[in-house]
């Protein structure tokens, strides 16, 4: 059977529109950042008949094509409509707004010891002064972010400085920041799904992830022969991915999604699970490794 030809808008940069309050433009500093990461997901998501539609395609350029995005936001659905695609069924932007929050993946329970989604100044005065239990200090994440940006390590309660109040009150107007320990991380892992509208799920098997000391994606691998403790993960993220999928469904999310977790130091240098470090309602960079198209 012939596979249909799709119409692709490749917006890495959706967690910058969906942060953002009005109408969003990507800066060119931005487009430029966008273009090597692009080709990569290109040459892993997109299709070899596929188009690729961003701002320089002409008018109707993929007139009669179905249109996908990598998040379908609503510029990426004006692009796609621009060169005469018909977008696929898609979630809202309210919807995509919510579920891609950092408030929405605290709502589902924290995972890892102390860490809290805080939406008062207060209240994040009050967790940066205090020691973490484990781990160098603690990790700043506004509510919105991709590719390490939008975070920030304080080391110590008594350095918390001026520049870091003014990251958490710019966090704090996107609608909160996550607060949790600066862990040493060991692994990194996730698990893929697509839910359909009736809130059906298909999942992928574990893939081991690579990321740089920012956060930023690096690598994707399926795990092929995974260790016994491995195949201990494996079920934990299946189950957190189970989870997380009729939260989403709860929501009115459907489409692709992505958990990720990781394994660190805890107390005693013994290795523990962040069984949910967070939720992607979108595709990403490691998608189409543990999850065919």
């Amino acid at each position: 059977m012939a596979t249909r030809r799709l119409a692709w808008v490749l917006n890495l940069d959706a967690d910058l529109e969906l942060a953002a309050p009005r109408a969003y433009a990507p800066k060119q500093s931005v487009r430029e950042a966008m273009k090597p990461w692009a080709s990569l997901l290109a040459a892993s998501l997109v299709g070899p008949d596929d188009a690729i539609v961003d701002e320089s395609a002409p008018p109707l350029s993929a007139k009669g094509l179905t249109g996908r995005a990598f998040c379908p936001t609503p510029r990426a659905i004006a692009l796609l409509e621009r060169a005469g695609a018909l977008p696929e069924p898609h979630p809202s932007v309210d919807v995509l707004r919510r579920v891609n929050s950092r408030a929405f993946a605290a709502s589902l329970g924290e995972t890892l010891p102390a860490a809290a989604f805080v939406t008062e100044l207060d209240a994040a005065r009050a967790k940066l002064a205090g020691a973490p239990p484990l781990g160098d200090g603690w990790r700043i994440k506004r509510n919105f972010g991709m590719t390490g940006r939008g975070q920030r390590v304080v080391r110590a309660a008594t350095s918390v400085s001026d520049a870091d109040l003014a990251f958490v009150r710019a966090g704090l107007a996107e609608g909160g920041v996550q607060i949790e320990p600066n862990v040493a991380i060991v692994a990194e892992y996730a698990v893929h799904g697509m839910l359909d509208e009736r809130g059906s799920l298909a999942l992928g098997r574990l893939v081991r992830q690579q990321c740089d000391a920012r956060g930023a994606w690096v690598s994707t691998v399926a795990v092929a022969s995974p260790t016994p403790g491995e195949l201990a993960i494996s079920d934990a993220l299946a189950a957190e991915a189970e989870r997380a999928s009729a939260a989403l469904t709860r929501e009115g999310y459907f489409g692709p999604f992505g958990v990720d977790a990781y394994t660190y130091r805890g107390e005693g240098d013994r290795v523990a699970l962040q069984v949910r470090s967070e939720i992607n309602a979108r595709y990403s960079m490691g998608f189409a490794a543990g999850f065919s198209r």
